[in-house]
C-alpha cells in the first residue's frame, strides 16, 4: 500500500505559489493515479498464502496420480494373468 499525504502535497504546492483550488485538484488527481497504479500490489503475505495453497494442490495431485498409477498397474497385472 502506498501512502500519499494529501495535506502535505497541497501545502507544498500552495507554498510554491500554486492556487489552493489548483493544488487540491492536482492532489486529488495524483492520489487517484497512485491508488490505481499501486493499489493492487502483492504483499509478501499474499505470496506466502498462495505458495501454501499451491503446495497443497500439488500434494493432492501427486496423491491422485499415485492412486491412478496403482489402478493402472493393477489392471495391467490382472490383464496379464487373464491372458496368460
Amino acid at each position: 500500500m502506498v501512502i500519499f499525504d494529501t495535506l502535505q502535497s497541497v501545502n507544498a504546492l500552495t507554498k510554491s505559489g500554486m492556487d489552493v483550488q489548483q493544488a487540491t485538484t492536482l492532489t486529488v488527481i495524483l492520489k487517484g493515479l497512485f491508488e490505481s497504479q499501486y493499489g493492487n500490489l502483492v504483499t509478501k503475505q499474499d505470496l506466502d498464502k498462495l505458495s501454501t495453497e499451491c503446495k497443497a494442490e500439488i500434494k493432492s495431485v501427486k496423491w491422485m496420480l499415485s492412486i491412478f498409477g496403482a489402478i493402472v498397474m493393477a489392471a495391467i497385472v490382472q490383464h496379464n494373468f487373464i491372458h496368460s
